[in-house]
This record gives C-alpha cells, structure tokens and sequence, in this order.
C-alpha cells in the first residue's frame, strides 16, 4: 500500500510538472505569435490592428519571458509615433491598450508599474486636450488631466488579504481530500469515521476559506 503511495505521489508530480511545462509553452508560444503578428501589422501601416496585437502580446505575460517587454517598449514607440503624425485617437488607443494589458497581467501584489502609470499619465493628458469631451469647458487643460488621472487612479486592485486566503483555502482543501483518501478508509475500502474526521473538517475550513477569498477578492 505504501509503495503504490508513493509510486503515485510520483505520477502525480510527473504529470503537475508537464502540464505546468505545456502552459508555460502555450503561454509563451502565443505571446511570441501575437508580437509577430504585431509587428507585421506595423509594416504593413495598419497601426489598429498592430495595437490590438501588441495588447494581446502584453496580456500573455509568463515570468522571464522577453516577448512582454517588447510589445511593452514597441507600443509605446507607436503611441509617441501616432500622437507626432496627428493621430491622437489611435494614439490614444495605444496607451490604453498598454495600460489595459498591463493591468490584465495583475497579480496578488504587482508593486509599482511605472509603465502603466505613465500611459495613464498619457491618457489622461490626451483626454483633457480634447476640449470637444470636456465636462466643464471652464477648466483648464491642466485641470481637466488631473481629474482623469485622479479616475484612472480609482481603479479598484485585487486584495491580498482575501487572495491569499482563496489559495490557502485551495490547498487545505485538496491537501484533505487527499489526506482523506489516503487515511479515511481501513485496508479493505470502508469509510472509517476515526481516521477520516481530521481530513473532512479540514476539507470543510478550506472550502469555505476558498469560497471566501473567491467572494471578496
């Protein structure tokens, strides 16, 4: 019984690091495809469909991989291009999608993101010199950035306190379901409550935990 444990905490750690390997590959796969994509869109004079691309490449974001800060550095480069020919709608849309996919990419605590706070900046100074848009045409350009950046900066982040309990919850919750497999049935397959009772009630704290931190996160 014990070599059959262990024989499948093998499997299962072999199987957990190749699906781990094949979605860290999609990831970067895409992100590599959709930079190219991008990129060829740009040549072609198509900037649209370029910054779409560039958005998208953004959001495929993977840990070392090299294809983000590309398609970061590259829309920028577009977005101060387009705004120098007159194009500020598409430029515009430039810093936005930089600042959406960046956001897109978010986790538990993303720090600071200078990127992203400068295309907000960015935003907010294209908004305001559209006099056309103004709520109250007697503010100043000056003014009228301020109050977009001041909304831009209202965006809600995802809490950490309730983020870490949703994974706490997870593996306190897989971890006893497990343990209940391993422990809760005596050698000849029947539930046996003595052994099983820590493994349930630990079952239980981390789905409520993990209902929780999905609630409020």
């Amino acid at each position: 019984m014990t070599y059959l444990w262990k024989r499948s905490g093998i499997v299962a750690g072999i199987a957990i690091i190749a699906v781990l390997s094949l979605l860290c590959g999609r990831v970067a796969f895409e992100a590599r495809g959709e930079l190219a994509a991008a990129r060829a869109y740009r040549q072609d004079d198509r900037p649209d469909r370029a910054i779409e691309h560039y958005r998208r490449s953004i959001r495929w974001d993977l840990p070392l991989s090299p294809y983000q800060a590309e398609a970061v550095s590259e829309l920028q480069s577009l977005a101060n291009e387009l705004e120098a020919e007159g194009n500020t709608d598409l430029a515009l849309l430039a810093w936005r999608s930089l600042s959406g996919g960046i956001a897109a990419t978010r986790t538990l605590y993303s720090g600071s993101q200078p990127v992203r706070e400068k295309a907000n900046d960015q935003i907010a100074r294209l908004l305001a010199t559209d006099r056309s848009a103004a709520v109250d045409a007697r503010l100043s350009v000056e003014q009228l950035a301020a109050d977009h950046r001041r909304l831009l900066s209202d965006q809600v982040s995802p809490d950490p306190f309730w983020g870490l309990m949703l994974m706490f919850g997870m593996a306190v919750w897989v971890g006893a379901l497990l343990l209940l497999a391993r422990s809760g049935f005596d050698s000849a397959g029947r539930f046996h409550w003595a052994t099983a009772r820590g493994p349930v009630w630990g079952a239980l704290l981390g789905f409520v935990s993990f209902a929780l931190g999905l609630l409020f996160a």
